[in-house]
């Protein structure tokens, strides 16, 4: 289940390759919206069936896209290359990241997330912003998923996601910097590119 989870989000990109100060329950409330409106999604009636998939695709990753910030995140996934890229290639490699993101943790959600039971044990201050922890709760399972919160225009906006210690956000880097490492950043964005032409096609059929 631990390896579905990571290798939905993050492998299926490529088909073959100071503390912030808040009011203590601020991030926490800002996890448990998206997740009781995940779950309402997933589990309303009227939504239910493969012929509504579609429409519960769009309503998740409206969901997913405003509650990410994306910026951040593609950032941290190549951090090192970062400082050499020009802005051409900063903004290219953002929006990529954001589309390729969504349409995988759109898939993570639909397949895995029903309605769950989950516990909130607490939050904590981190470097960049605050720590939501949360369990699901399973009859055979407790799975362990913290979410790294960031404020940015007065909102708590997720940054990343530990799933069972594993972080998104570094899955990720790992898997950017293979590329990388045996190509180059153009090559990096090329595949980016041929992914994301491949879900627009899909989403056009």
């Amino acid at each position: 289940m631990r390896l579905f989870l990571i290798l939905g989000i993050c492998v299926s990109l490529f088909w073959g390759i100071g503390s912030t100060q808040a009011r203590a329950g601020e991030p926490t409330s800002a996890v448990t919206a998206v997740l009781d409106r995940a779950m309402e999604i997933q589990t309303r009636v009227d939504l239910s069936g493969e012929a509504k998939r579609p429409e519960r695709v769009g309503l998740i990753r409206r969901l997913i896209a405003d509650n990410f910030a994306f910026s951040e995140m593609a950032r941290e996934t190549i951090r090192g290359s970062w400082d050499h890229l020009g802005p051409q290639q900063r903004s290219e490699f953002q929006n990529l990241f954001s589309e390729l993101f969504q349409d995988s943790y759109t898939r993570m959600v639909l397949n895995f997330l029903q309605q769950e039971n989950i516990e909130y044990p607490g939050e904590s201050a981190e470097s960049a912003g605050m720590l939501v922890k949360t369990v699901i709760m399973r009859a055979n399972e407790h799975i362990p998923v913290d979410y790294h919160m960031v404020r940015k225009s007065g909102r708590w906006l997720i940054r990343d996601v530990d799933i069972d210690g594993v972080s998104v956000v570094e899955n990720y880097r790992d898997t950017f910097h293979r590329v990388i490492a045996t190509s180059s950043f153009d090559g990096l964005l090329k595949k980016m590119r041929l992914q994301s032409r491949a879900i627009q096609d899909k989403g056009s059929s």
